[in-house]
């Protein structure tokens, strides 16, 4: 699942630079905030049970299928010079988004994160947030991050929303992602966030605990 690395320089490249200002909101999002880490006590990250593990080699296989998906686009793509402009960069990226959709065309909540995985996300996360320090996570990935924002599976992260903060003892506690992918919230769904193809490739709802 290894990502050609000359195209991924160049995207990471257009979006932590300030030349990010000439390719339009969909970069807004680009520079995510980082995850600080927190002061104080840490909650030990929760480790999987026997039972769970069908569960989490499902959702495993889940991801390497889709990270082949978006091998195949991607390779399809005609290659970017060295010293491709932000609008070239900005083309591609468009083009890497469009040829997902359109693979993924009829994706459904769920294709991802199937039911058992659902409940396990909730109950890991439960875990999680019950530390000492679990309103402190809360508020820092909730900040600037609104209640009720509309989503879409296999549609783009919406331009107005700011990438959250995920704390490290939140991403500890998850499965570990490939590099085209990531965890973010959107309130208090945790989504799967493909950053190359600026698309959501899945949701939890109520993933975030009220604590």
């Amino acid at each position: 699942m290894k990502h050609s690395g000359r195209w991924a320089h160049l995207t990471n490249d257009l979006r932590h630079s300030a030349i990010a200002v000439v390719t339009g909101a969909m970069l807004l999002v680009s520079g995510a905030l980082p995850g600080a880490a927190l002061q104080g006590s840490q909650a030990a990250p929760p480790q999987a049970g026997d039972a769970d593990k069908p569960t989490l080699a499902d959702f495993d296989k889940r991801v390497e299928a889709y990270v082949a998906l978006h091998k195949k686009v991607e390779d399809g793509l005609k290659p970017l010079p060295d010293n491709a402009t932000p609008v070239q960069i900005e083309a591609a990226l468009t083009q890497l988004s469009r040829g997902i959709s359109t693979a993924r065309i009829g994706a459904r909540p769920g294709e991802m994160f199937q039911p058992a995985m659902q409940v396990w996300v909730r109950r890991t996360l439960e875990r999680v947030f019950s530390a000492p320090e679990g309103k402190q996570l809360r508020a820092s990935i909730l900040d600037e991050n609104p209640i009720g924002a509309a989503l879409r599976v296999n549609g783009p992260y919406p331009d107005s929303i700011p990438l959250s903060t995920m704390p490290p003892q939140v991403l500890e506690a998850l499965p570990k992602l490939p590099e085209e992918l990531e965890f973010r919230f959107v309130g208090e769904r945790l989504i799967l966030f493909d950053h190359h193809a600026h698309l959501i490739v899945d949701y939890v709802d109520r993933a975030l605990p009220r604590v």
